[in-house]
């Protein structure tokens, strides 16, 4: 029995669709399933830029990507035909043409069974999805350099409401080397070019029960967000 919790709960079986609507709903299952690996790849990556020890090698997550997909359908297909209706002082001859519809009926063992329909006479349709690149706008170039310095960032950083620990210099806000309990901090910054954010990370390489302050600095915009630890 389905629980409530279980996406087929809710799941009506349809005997049919318009074929469109199929190729439709396949597609977006298939970017509903690229878009999980995507998000995981981004959590891997921002894993990897926010941890001390990790982020000082270069580390790049692994991305996944469905390079073709094939689909064979069986499928009963027919035609529907709707009748634009004429107006009053129109003759035959000029009344609106008819729009032709293609209907899809997948061959469910209950479609068989219901419309005692021999599989033998299914029409095959197959259908291939490759990716392709998104348009690139002429100012878009793959791995740019960023438009912020490590200068600009850090001062962006420690301006925000993220509790580093600093210090003052000659009138400006500097990182502090040492903690109000003696221990040493250590100030990294990196930016990641595919998603073209910078990394600022404050750690006690020391003492693992310091908890790094750790923020993200958008090239583009100057906005800081702070990324929680645990």
């Amino acid at each position: 029995m389905a629980t409530p919790s279980d996406p087929l709960a809710s799941a009506v079986e349809t005997f049919s669709a318009p074929i469109e609507d199929l190729i439709i709903a396949l597609g977006q299952g298939l970017a509903q399933a690229q878009q999980g690996l995507d998000k995981n790849s981004i959590q891997t990556q921002e894993a990897i830029d926010t941890n001390p020890s990790l982020s000082q090698y270069g580390l790049q997550a692994t991305w996944y990507q469905f390079p073709t997909v094939q689909m064979q359908l069986k499928i009963s297909l027919s035609i529907s035909q709707d009748q634009a209706p004429a107006t009053s002082d129109a003759s035959p001859s000029l009344a609106a043409p008819s729009m032709l519809h293609i209907i899809a009926q997948p061959l469910s063992a209950n479609f068989q069974t219901h419309f005692n329909y021999d599989g033998t006479a299914a029409t095959q349709v197959n259908i291939t999805i490759v990716p392709v690149p998104p348009p690139m706008a002429s100012n878009q170039v793959g791995g740019a350099p960023p438009t912020m310095t490590q200068a600009q960032v850090q001062t962006v950083a420690l301006a925000s409401a993220a509790p580093f620990v600093t210090t003052t210099v000659a009138g400006n806000k500097v990182p502090a080397t040492v903690d109000g309990q003696g221990n040493a901090l250590s100030l990294i910054i990196n930016f990641n070019t595919a998603a073209r954010v910078w990394y600022v990370l404050q750690y006690a390489p020391s003492n693992a029960a310091v908890i790094p302050v750790v923020v993200a600095v958008d090239d583009a915009t100057q906005s800081v967000r702070i990324i929680p630890q645990s």
